[in-house]
C-alpha cells in the first residue's frame, strides 16, 4: 500500500518564519520612528532657514527704502516667502521664536 504524500509545511517550519518575521519588525519599527523624528527636526529647522532668509530679504528691501531694519514680526515675513509658510514646528503647538533685531529664527524643540 503507497503512503500519500502530504503537501504543506510542518507547524516547526511556520513558528521559524513567524519568529524571524517579529525579529525583522522588533529591528525595523524602532528606526522607522527615529527617522522619522529626525525628518522632522529636518523640516523644522530648513522652515528655521526659510524664515531667516525671508527676514533677509525684507532687511535688504527695507535697506534699499532707506529703512535698514528686520520686520518686527514673523507675520510679515509671510510676503517674502513663496509657499509652505509657517511659524509652526513640526510638532504644529509650538511657535517658532523670531528675533527682530537680528532677523533670527529659532525653535525650542529644534535647537540649530
Amino acid at each position: 500500500m503507497k503512503l500519500k504524500s502530504q503537501k504543506g509545511f510542518t507547524l516547526i517550519e511556520l513558528i521559524t518564519v513567524i519568529v524571524i518575521i517579529g525579529i525583522l519588525a522588533a529591528v525595523a519599527v524602532p528606526k522607522f520612528i527615529n527617522l522619522s523624528a529626525q525628518a522632522k527636526a529636518a523640516k523644522c529647522k530648513a522652515n528655521q532657514a526659510a524664515l531667516e532668509s525671508a527676514a533677509a530679504m525684507a532687511y535688504a528691501q527695507n535697506a534699499a527704502n532707506g529703512n535698514p531694519a528686520y520686520p518686527s514680526a514673523i507675520a510679515d515675513l509671510a510676503n517674502y516667502m513663496t509657499s509652505g509658510y509657517t511659524s509652526k514646528c513640526t510638532d504644529g503647538t509650538t511657535d517658532l521664536v523670531y528675533n527682530n533685531a537680528t532677523g533670527s529664527v529659532t525653535c525650542p524643540n529644534h535647537p540649530r
